[in-house]
């Protein structure tokens, strides 16, 4: 606005209506293009498992949205990892990706497919070496895209908040980071449009601080952390919402639930142990002895009605002890029966031997007062057992009380990453941003330079100028018939082309075209360092005459000496007049006069209007005259440089900042 003259933002907004180049300078500036492959990269290995679960239920052509794309890092990261998963297996289907933004600069870079240093920074060596070529070059290393994968993604520019241009439907959406800079209302708009251009079971992305709405039914989290959303999954198939890993669900246990489950679990291999000895004791070929002994009963029938006695049990202990070291390989107490009766573990062996003997002598009393006496190794082997298990139990308590200690530091660990991440990427933002702020500055510095250039030679051709015309009034002073002379054969204009048929037309200077003239060699006008000042051309195209003039100052009231006598086309109003009636007067028909105006730049301070004051008087003069104004690049903050070329009636400029001329008519 200050650029511009404009006090208010609703006269800029008109301007931009009326002035389209002026919309992308602003949208330029106005966007933001944070971007690089494969930002956030648990975001694609999870949209990689979902998409294969996908196509395993949708076999058709996969169409994905990204918007808005910046300069293309992340729909040309999708491409990638689309394009990996085909090689892998033949039968995945094809894939097309339509990716758009409101910058018109960020999607020229992103079609050109040339990236730097940082844009690459985090993607894995797999796709850099497979999809980037690498050139270095002054400004650093630069990676140039390959064409398979930049041939996969079409890109369009467009304002998604005002809908998408496409009318298709997609199967994924990725719209990461961008409803944190719009407001509730843009949101609410955005929102619709996405889902009606998402087919139902479809997946939407957003970024890891976006959120859909809660009153929303349409969409439904599979993952919160990287923000996957699918549309409509209920009415999906059964197989397809089993096969998504995110919807499983888990049963949290309670406290006291998962304490009671971690006693069973370590305590269960010794039960099975003890089960599986207690089996190998109590075969039949011991209940063949015992029933003749103790009375037990002979038929099976009996067996089953009565409960065995604490003898037998007591046998079956002592037994299931011999095969509990027998059936692990491992004697968990070694001399653990020498220990509790104070004997040697051979003399113990040896009683155990012998105490099988009175069931088959009959000696029944006294086995039972052995077999008493192992029920108390029993009892107390028991003890120790559960005394073990208790002191496993509080030291795994120890363990688990640790492990969540731990699990707390790395929770806290990753938070401080995760900050540390935020604060560089910050400073990577803040370090471009400065990096910019110079190039702008430097720009400046140059501009400001130049101008103090123009504004130099500016004046010396004034004085130039003004020292020609003193000489030449001192000269028509002194002879009369050379003042004859000058009202015969006009001074002001140029008729001498150069080698290549051009006229070069200086400040203050016309120049004639009649391409009906024999004698006539010229074909083309050339203005250079055209300022404030304007070039006006008048065109009688159907008579094929041509004239052109350079003007330099609004109105000749200011000159002094009858300056504007001997070059009136330095000023508008004498130039325009004399222009117009040259041209007449060489057989140019006033209903075919066409005028062509070029320049008015703003080059020196605030206060000087001149080169406004140029394009009112032009347009005024032209007005009296009814003569139309065909085509016109007026205004800027840059000099201009003009080739009009008479025989294909065509007009060229080009601004100092441009690379080559571009065609106005």
């Amino acid at each position: 606005m200050k650029n511009l003259n404009l006090d208010y933002y609703q006269d800029y907004i008109t301007y931009i209506r009326e002035n389209p180049v002026e919309l992308d300078l602003f949208l330029d500036k106005f966007t933001i293009n944070y971007t690089y492959f494969f930002r956030n990269y648990s975001v694609f290995e999870n949209f990689e498992r979902f998409i294969n679960l996908y196509t395993n239920h949708n076999n058709r052509e996969i169409r994905i949205w990204s918007a808005p794309c910046a300069t293309g890092d992340e729909p040309y990261s999708i491409a990638m990892v689309l394009d990996q998963l085909k090689r892998k297996n033949r039968n995945f289907p094809d894939f097309h990706i339509i990716a758009s933004d409101i910058d018109p600069s960020a999607l020229n870079v992103a079609r050109k497919g040339i990236y730097g240093e940082y844009a690459v920074h985090e993607i894995p060596d797999v796709f850099l070496e497979n999809y980037f070529s690498k050139k270095d070059t002054e400004l650093g290393s630069k990676f140039i895209l390959r064409k398979n994968i930049k041939d996969k993604v079409s890109f369009i520019q467009e304002d998604i908040i005002k809908g998408h241009q496409n009318h298709q439907k997609y199967d994924v959406i990725f719209c990461r980071n961008f409803f944190i800079y719009i407001n509730q209302i843009a949101r609410e708009k955005l929102l619709k449009t996405l889902e009606a251009r998402l087919y139902d079971g479809g997946l939407l992305v957003l970024g890891g601080s976006e959120t859909i709405p809660k009153n929303n039914k349409c969409f439904e989290s599979i993952n919160m952390r990287d923000r996957f959303y699918i549309k409509n999954l209920a009415t999906q198939e059964i197989s397809f919402r089993n096969a998504v890993p995110y919807l499983s669900k888990v049963h949290h246990h309670s406290k006291d639930e998962k304490q009671k489950i971690t006693i069973r679990n370590k305590t269960q291999p010794y039960k099975r142990e003890i089960e599986k000895a207690q089996e190998e004791v109590t075969s039949k070929e011991d209940f063949k002895e015992c029933p003749k002994i103790l009375g037990f009963p002979k038929n099976e029938k009996q067996r089953k009605d009565v409960k065995p006695n604490n003898t037998i049990q007591d046998l079956n202990e002592l037994e299931r002890i011999e095969a509990e070291v027998r059936f692990t390989g491992i004697e968990v107490n070694n001399g653990f029966n020498a220990i509790l009766t104070g004997a040697p573990k051979d003399q113990l062996e040896r009683s155990i031997k012998n105490n099988r003997e009175p069931y088959q002598s009959g000696s029944v009393n006294k086995r039972n007062m052995e077999l008493e006496e192992r029920e108390l190794l029993l009892e107390r082997r028991e003890k120790i057992i559960e005394e073990r298990i208790v002191y496993l139990d509080e030291k795994y308590r120890k363990i688990e009380n640790k492990r969540k200690d731990a699990d707390k530091i790395i929770k806290r660990i990753k938070k401080r990453e995760e900050e540390v991440k935020n604060r560089i990427e910050i400073l990577e933002r803040l370090t471009k941003q400065v990096e910019q702020r110079e190039k702008l500055v430097e720009q400046k510095e140059k501009q400001f330079e130049r101008r103090i250039r123009q504004v130099g030679d500016y004046t010396r051709q004034v004085v130039q100028q003004e020292v020609q015309i003193n000489n030449i009034i001192l000269e028509k002073k002194a002879s009369k018939t050379d003042l004859e002379r000058y009202d015969e054969e006009r001074l002001d204009r140029i008729d001498n082309p150069n080698t290549k048929k051009e006229l070069i037309i200086p400040m203050g200077y016309y120049g004639l075209i009649n391409s009906f003239d024999k004698n006539e060699t010229a074909s083309k006008f050339i203005i250079q360092g055209l300022g404030s000042g304007i070039a006006l051309i008048l065109k009688d195209a159907v008579n094929n005459i041509f004239a052109i003039s350079h003007i330099s100052l609004p109105s000749s009231s200011a000159s002094k000496q009858g300056y504007h006598l001997l070059f009136p086309h330095t000023f508008v109003d004498t130039s325009v007049k004399d222009l117009y009636n040259f041209l007449i007067y060489n057989g140019a028909n006033t209903t075919n006069i066409k005028a062509l105006i070029v320049g008015g730049a703003k080059l020196f301070l605030d206060y000087d209007m001149t080169y406004q004051e140029n394009i009112d008087a032009v347009k005024n003069e032209l007005k009296v005259r009814e003569i139309d104004i065909e085509s016109e690049d007026i205004g800027g903050l840059s000099e201009r440089a003009i080739i009009y070329d008479t025989i294909n009636d065509s007009l060229q400029v080009k601004k100092t900042w441009e690379f080559e001329y571009r065609r106005i008519t």
